[in-house]
């Protein structure tokens, strides 16, 4: 047979490239919310209701809590999956929470940031809206869930 590699070995490289671009789009991902997070983050800290901050408000305070604490999560799971292709070993599982967590995570932080910025938040002056159509992007890759 002239075939190279053997029987197996045309499944483990697709595999292998399906990982590292699962990896790959969580970190994309990642960098989406955290853009959209630190956009709300400052608007919340400028703009003010009843003379302070929105962002002293429990609801807002608590939003952007909720959206750090997601975004750090999800940043492990990639960094994990990531660590895990340098170190040579199988990171399918890894890779597959990563890009799954990171689909959903993106799509929340982003939302969330357009509900921070009210109404401002869907006109095309301000990040948030541009964030949440980028953001919708990363759920296009529905196959990259799926082992």
């Amino acid at each position: 047979s002239a075939r190279l590699g053997g029987d197996a070995a045309g499944t483990a490289a697709v595999r292998a490239l399906l990982d590292r671009g699962r990896v790959a789009l969580a970190a994309c991902a990642v960098g989406v919310a955290r853009a959209s997070y630190e956009v709300a983050l400052e608007y919340a800290k400028e703009r003010k209701a009843f003379g302070v901050p929105i962002a002293t408000k429990q609801a807002i305070a608590f939003k952007l809590a909720d959206m750090a604490t997601e975004i750090d999560a999800t940043r492990l799971l990639a960094w994990e999956a990531a660590w895990r292709l340098d170190q040579g070993l199988d990171a399918s599982r890894e890779a597959v929470l990563a890009i799954g967590k990171a689909q959903r995570m993106v799509l929340a932080v982003a939302d969330g940031a357009v509900q921070v910025f009210g109404g401002h938040g869907y006109t095309r002056e301000y990040l948030p809206e541009m964030h949440l159509r980028n953001a919708r992007g990363f759920s296009t890759f529905e196959a990259l869930t799926l082992v």
